[in-house]
């Protein structure tokens, strides 16, 4: 993404959707065997949400992937009670891309990331107008 479009928040929430639709994608397969890349595309569907509202705001950020860190941030009240979700969430970013002592997630976690990771983007996007 060239430095023009990294600052519009309509790129960021463009990408975060087509996390999502991945992410959406992955979980339809039947064995669950794809459970990481879901949960690490939900994750990125939650960083790439706060972003673009973080741009909206104003607010400049790091390259991180804490998502805990980019909700404060964001001090935004209608995103709070998503706080253990990002603490959650940001474990997925890193550790679930490489292999090594990382415990595959359960469906049920793909699942509830998924859950997650969708009302924050809906609710970001409804912010966004």
């Amino acid at each position: 993404m060239s430095e023009s479009k990294a600052s519009m928040p309509s790129e960021w929430i463009r990408k975060a959707e087509n996390d999502l639709i991945s992410a959406r994608v992955l979980l339809l397969a039947e064995d669950g065997s794809c459970s990481d890349n879901v949960c690490f595309h939900a994750q990125q569907v939650v960083e790439k949400s706060l972003k673009a509202l973080l741009i909206v705001k104003g607010i400049v950020f790091r390259k991180i992937h804490d998502l805990d860190i980019l909700l404060q941030q964001a001090d935004d009240a209608d995103l709070q009670g998503f706080r253990e979700g990002c603490v959650m969430l940001s474990t997925y970013a890193v550790e679930s891309r490489y292999p090594g002592d990382y415990v595959e997630p359960e469906r049920e976690e793909a699942e509830e990331a998924v859950r997650i990771a969708t009302e924050i983007f809906e609710l970001v996007k409804n912010k966004l107008g």
